[in-house]
C-alpha cells in the first residue's frame, strides 16, 4: 500500500483537474438566457434542457456508475472525455445556425451530461478506494473542484466570451474535453482490493438492512448504536475470535446465566456467515447491488434525503440566470424611485446596474464558490466528528437542510435585490456543496466502496424527479408572467416566487426525514 503513495497522489492531484473540466453542466446559467433567446426559445423550453442536462448526469449517473465499477475509472473517463466534446461541440453548431430543435439541443445536453458525471464518479471512486481511511478528505478534492468548476468557467465566459455565447460553447468542447482526455491516462484505482479484504459491508440477515463492517483504522457509523456482537466483519484475524461472535464481553456471573443464549448467538452466528459468504458470491453483479440496494430501507431514506436537497438546489442553480433577468427588468421597470434594504438601511441607490448577463456570470460565480467551499469543508468536517467524536455524519445533512430552508425563504420574499440574491445564491451553493461534500462518505460508510459507483449513481438519479417537477413549475409560473410582445417578466419574485415556496416545504420534510434516521440508527 505504502509503495503505491506516488501512484494514488498523482491519481489524486489529476482527479482534481478532470473534476473541474467535467463540472461545467453548473454554468448552465451564465449562458441559458442568451441561448434560449439566440435560438427562439421559451423559458419553459430552458427548463426542459436543463432537464435533458440532469437526465444525462442524474439518470446517466447509473449506468455511468456500473461502467466504472466494471471497466474501472480510466476507461470511464475516456468515455466522458468524447460524450463531453461531442455534446458541446453540437451546442455551439446548434447556436451558430440557429437550429431550434428540442429533441436534437436535449440529445446534446444530455450526452454532455452523461460523460461529466461519469468522469467525476470516477475520480471520486479513485479517490476514496486509493485513501480508504480517509475517505472524505480525500474525496473533498474532486468533489470540491467539481463545484468550483463553474466559477472558473464563469470567469473565463466574462473575460473572454462576454458576448460571444458559440465562442464560449466552442470553447468548452475543446478545452474540457481534452482535459478530461489526458486525465484519463493518470486516474486509476491501485489498492480496491486491499481495501476490500479489511472491510466489506454484506448484509446481516437475509433480508434486513445493511450494517457496515469496520476497515482497519476506521469507526463505522452503525457501531456507535450497535452492540459489537451484532456486526459481521471480513476480517479473518477475528472470524475465529470468541470475543468476535459475542463471547467474553460480559462480566462472570451474566455469562453463567447467559451460556444457552451464548451457544445460539454462536450458532446463528456461523449460519450467517455462511450465509453472507453465499451472498459475496455475487456482489459483483451489477443488477443483484440495486436489488438489493432498492429493498434497503435506511438506503431509500437517503436516496430520499439527497433527492429533495440536491433536487432543489439544481432547481436554483439552473434557473438563476431567469431570476437575475426577472429583477434586472423589475428594476428597470421602476428605475429612480426603488429604495435596496441593504443592512437594516434603506438606502436610495441610483440604477446603472452592469447588464443582466454580467450579473447572471456573478450569481453563477457566487454559487460556484458557494458549493466548492461547501465540498471542501464537508469531507474533513464529516471526518472529523465521525472518527474523533463518533458523531454521525447526518447532523452535517441536517445544518444544510435548515441552511437551505433559508435560502428558499430568501428568495420568496426578495422582489429585486440584487444583494439579497447573492446571498441566497451563497447559501444555496454552500448547501448543495456541502450535501454532495457529505454524503459520498456516507454512502461509502454504509455500504462499501467497492460497489461505490453503483450505490452513489443510483443515488444521483433521484434529484432528477425533483428537478423536473420544480423547473417545469418554475417555467410555466415564469411563461404565465412574460409579456408576449418583449418575451420579458418585469414582475421581480412574481415571475418564479410559487416554484419556491414548493421547495421550501420539501426541505422541511427531508428535515423531518432525517431527524427520524438520525434517531433510528441511535436506536438500533
Amino acid at each position: 500500500m505504502a509503495s503505491h503513495l506516488p501512484k494514488r497522489l498523482t491519481a489524486l492531484i489529476v482527479s482534481a483537474f478532470v473534476a473541474l473540466a467535467a463540472g461545467t453542466p453548473y454554468m448552465y446559467g451564465v449562458y441559458s438566457p442568451q441561448l434560449t433567446k439566440h435560438i427562439g426559445l421559451t423559458a419553459s423550453d430552458s427548463a426542459t434542457i436543463s432537464l435533458a442536462t440532469n437526465i444525462g448526469s442524474g439518470v446517466g449517473g447509473l449506468p455511468g456508475g456500473l461502467l466504472i465499477d466494471h471497466f474501472g475509472p480510466q476507461v470511464s473517463i475516456f468515455i466522458g472525455s468524447i460524450c463531453i466534446f461531442v455534446g458541446y461541440f453540437t451546442m455551439f453548431k446548434i447556436y451558430s445556425h440557429q437550429y431550434d430543435n428540442m429533441f436534437v439541443i436535449c440529445i446534446a445536453m444530455a450526452l454532455m451530461g452523461f460523460g461529466s458525471i461519469t468522469s467525476y464518479f470516477a475520480t471520486l471512486k479513485a479517490s476514496q478506494a486509493n485513501f480508504p481511511k480517509h475517505k472524505g478528505a480525500a474525496g473533498a478534492l474532486p468533489v470540491s473542484c467539481f463545484g468550483f468548476s463553474a466559477t472558473v468557467f464563469s470567469v473565463i465566459s466574462a473575460w473572454l466570451f462576454k458576448d460571444d455565447t458559440g465562442g464560449l460553447l466552442q470553447f468548452l468542447a475543446f478545452f474540457c474535453g481534452f482535459i478530461v482526455l489526458v486525465g484519463s491516462f493518470f486516474v486509476h484505482v491501485y489498492i480496491a482490493d486491499e481495501e476490500d479484504e479489511h472491510g466489506y459491508n454484506l448484509p446481516s440477515h437475509e433480508g434486513q438492512d445493511y450494517q457496515p463492517s469496520l476497515s482497519d483504522g476506521e469507526v463505522s457509523l452503525i457501531s456507535d448504536i450497535e452492540p459489537p456482537a451484532q456486526s459481521l466483519s471480513r476480517s479473518e484475524s477475528l472470524a475465529g475470535s470468541f470475543s468476535f461472535w459475542g463471547i467474553g464481553n460480559r462480566t462472570p456471573r451474566s455469562s453463567i446465566s447467559l451460556q444457552d443464549s451464548e451457544a445460539n448467538e454462536v450458532a446463528r452466528g456461523l449460519l450467517q456467515e455462511e450465509s453472507v459468504t453465499k451472498k459475496s458470491t455475487s456482489q459483483g453483479n451489477p443488477l443483484q447491488t440495486i436489488k438489493r440496494r432498492l429493498m434497503d430501507r435506511v438506503y431509500l431514506v437517503h436516496y430520499f434525503i439527497v433527492s429533495i436537497a440536491a433536487g432543489v438546489g439544481q432547481v436554483y442553480i439552473y434557473s438563476v440566470g431567469f431570476i437575475v433577468a426577472a429583477q434586472y427588468y423589475y428594476n428597470k421597470e421602476h428605475e429612480g424611485h426603488i429604495k435596496y434594504l441593504l443592512m437594516a438601511r434603506d438606502v436610495q441607490v441610483a440604477l446603472h446596474d452592469p447588464d443582466a448577463a454580467s450579473i447572471q456570470a456573478l450569481q453563477v460565480s457566487i454559487l460556484s464558490i458557494a458549493s466548492f467551499s461547501g465540498r471542501l469543508i464537508a469531507g474533513f468536517v464529516s471526518d472529523y466528528i465521525h472518527k474523533k467524536w463518533h458523531i454521525q455524519r447526518l447532523w452535517i445533512v441536517q445544518a444544510t437542510l435548515i441552511m437551505l430552508s433559508l435560502a428558499q425563504y430568501i428568495t420568496i420574499e426578495n422582489i429585486s435585490s440584487f444583494y439579497w440574491t447573492a446571498i441566497a445564491s451563497g447559501v444555496t451553493g454552500s448547501c448543495y456543496g456541502l450535501i454532495f461534500g457529505t454524503y459520498p462518505a456516507i454512502i461509502a460508510d454504509s455500504f462499501g466502496t467497492k460497489t461505490f459507483s453503483t450505490n452513489w449513481g443510483l443515488i444521483c438519479t433521484g434529484p432528477l424527479v425533483t428537478l423536473y417537477a420544480l423547473n417545469k413549475y418554475f417555467g410555466w409560473i415564469y411563461d404565465t408572467q412574460t409579456d408576449g410582445k418583449t418575451g420579458i417578466c418585469n414582475l421581480g419574485n412574481e415571475c418564479y416566487k410559487g416554484a419556491f415556496e414548493v421547495s421550501f416545504v420539501l426541505c422541511i420534510v427531508a428535515f423531518v426525514v432525517s431527524v427520524l434516521l438520525i434517531y433510528n440508527q441511535r436506536h438500533r
